[in-house]
């Protein structure tokens, strides 16, 4: 039986629009050097996730990332103070792609090393966006 290439997703996929956070991971530190003023002190850099699965996540960044580079990444929750965050975990970069609405990338991601914390963290918002998604299906479907 041959393969045909296709890649197929092996779980659902939410489209949504969180705050983020990523820098890149210690063991990549050395090969990749950001100019000042593209990081804060921390090292980290503002994007905007875009989608999100039990094994990964999407974002939209200014900012270039190679293939295979791996991530330290914060999602926040909308209106929470600064230092909660819903996910802290790590990623590896599998696809960078440019958008054609402005001169950003989307790039996709897959989770790494995922700790039970992490798997709870992701369980837990893939069972709040579940419930989004159920509620505007209900919301949905009425007419007046």
């Amino acid at each position: 039986m041959s393969s045909s290439g296709l890649i197929v997703r092996r779980t659902e996929r939410f489209e949504i629009s969180l705050p983020a956070k990523v820098r890149v991971a210690m063991q990549h530190l050395d090969s990749v050097q950001f100019v000042k003023g593209v990081t804060d002190p921390d090292r980290w850099i503002n994007v905007d996730v875009v989608d999100f699965a039990q094994g990964g996540i999407g974002f939209v960044s200014d900012i270039f990332f190679a293939r295979g580079l791996e991530l330290e990444l914060e999602i926040m929750d909308i209106g929470v103070v600064e230092g909660d965050s819903l996910i802290q975990c790590t990623l590896q970069i599998k696809r960078v792609q440019m958008t054609d609405r402005r001169p950003a990338y989307l790039v996709g991601c897959a989770f790494n090393s995922v700790d039970d914390e992490t798997k709870n963290a992701i369980d837990s918002l893939i069972n709040r966006l579940s419930g989004m998604m159920d509620d505007q299906d209900n919301d949905g479907g009425h007419d007046a």
